[in-house]
């Protein structure tokens, strides 16, 4: 027994010593260390030894642009930063995003087109959901969705045409339409072909045409339609708006803004406010660093980082589509206030959201020039309004507690 004591004391012993060893700081320290400058793939740009305990002099090496599509936005340690780096470092060329989702020989499908299709299919799964509840046929709604969806999408781009007509006017009637339908060069060359300019606006004023005929013809509810169609609208928005994300285009102004043509904030500094203090994830901050006059000098007048308005207006959406979930379960809300909510909330959101953008659609009316989505999201919020109070004048007892499913008063169970 006394030998086992004896045994633990002297494994003990060794333990403690191993212990003050491990925690003493005299141990000698390297007499260099090395900073790495690489690309995105691990390519070594510049190599910088420096010797511990003396001052080096850290200087990136030239700006990359290596990365096809991209371009370099940053390194992945600031300048202000290098006085600090005291052991072994590594640090990478940062670039924007590529906006192609893939290419097939020699054809891109970008993340524009790739988010506003993902954005209808999802709206429709949750249409042919929704439209079950209120005792209709999927098929009959997927009959006008197929033919009301392509008029929406030519609506949307007809609008933006309106409003930014001489981009599309030029060498005579061909070259014009050419353009119009996609054609940027205004020639027959698919080479060019790409619908960048849309405007969600004109697809919903198109789609609400589009639905009050086709509910006209086969005698369906109009206002169960509209609910329908609102709940789905506001989620393929908010899909929609990562492709502007993609094509760093519909941001909003230079963070922190500018003086005199002059930035009141460092990169550093506008970088840190928007991943320090609104909190975004980094992705996003480094794709709002957007180069002066990429879509034009009065859209983008600086180098800079810009705020991601199109992020602030898809999460806002999916806040509104969440409310809509819950309203239409809600026995007292009459059949067509979603609707009318959608119209109230996104013109709400979207005058927000033009108050911060930098390439808004204008028009002149008597000598002042007006925010054509500012002018609508406002007639959106008064027709809210209106729906709201037409419905509860005229349509008594065309609520959803006659739709199956609504909330049981007194519980959060849903009936079956």
């Amino acid at each position: 027994m006394k030998s086992l004591q004896k045994i633990i004391l002297v494994i003990m012993l060794f333990g403690i010593m191993g212990f003050f060893y491990g925690c003493d700081n005299t141990g000698e320290e390297p007499d260099a260390f090395t900073v790495s400058f690489v690309d995105y793939d691990g390519t070594l740009l510049k190599e910088i030894v420096c010797n511990a305990g003396e001052a080096c002099i850290i200087t990136p090496p030239q700006d990359p642009n290596n990365k096809e599509n991209s371009y370099f936005t940053r390194w992945s340690v600031w300048e202000s930063e290098y006085d600090e780096i005291n052991s072994d470092t590594t640090i990478k060329a940062i670039y924007t995003l590529d906006n192609r989702v893939v290419t097939i020989f020699g054809r891109s499908i970008v993340f524009y087109s790739f988010f506003i299709m993902t954005g209808i299919v999802v709206a429709l799964f949750l249409a042919l959901r929704e439209i079950k509840r209120h005792g209709l046929k999927q098929d009959d709604f997927i009959d006008g969705f197929l033919w009301i969806v392509p008029i929406a999408i030519l609506g949307s781009r007809l609008w933006y045409v309106a409003f930014e007509w001489d981009s599309f006017a030029g060498g005579g009637f061909g070259p014009t339409i050419l353009r119009i339908l996609g054609f940027s060069s205004g020639t027959f060359d698919f080479s060019t072909f790409g619908l960048s300019g849309l405007a969600i606006h004109g697809a919903f004023f198109m789609a609400l045409i589009c639905v009050f005929i086709y509910t006209k013809i086969r005698k369906f509810d109009f206002w169960v339609f509209l609910d329908v169609m609102a709940i789905g609208f506001i989620i393929a928005q908010a899909f929609g708006r990562w492709g502007n994300f993609f094509n760093q285009e519909a941001h909003g102004y230079l963070v922190g803004g500018m003086t005199n043509g002059v930035a009141n904030l460092t990169l550093e500094e506008q970088y840190n406010h928007l991943r320090h203090v609104i909190h975004l994830p980094e992705f996003i901050v480094n794709n709002m660093y957007i180069k002066a006059g990429l879509h034009g000098f009065d859209v983008d007048p600086l180098t800079g980082f810009y705020h991601p308005t199109f992020f602030y207006e898809s999460m806002i959406n999916l806040v509104g589509f969440a409310i809509m979930l819950v309203l239409r379960r809600i026995r007292k809300i009459h059949i067509g206030e979603i609707f009318g909510f959608y119209l109230v909330w996104y013109g709400g959101l979207r005058i927000f959201i033009e108050t911060m953008r930098t390439d808004p659609l204008t028009f002149e009316l008597f000598g002042i020039t007006f925010k054509s989505a500012i002018v609508t999201s406002t007639l959106m919020i008064l027709g809210g309004i209106l729906v709201s109070v037409f419905l509860r004048i005229k349509r008594k007892g065309k609520d959803y507690g006659t739709i199956p499913g609504f909330f049981r008063k007194g519980d959060l169970n849903v009936e079956n």
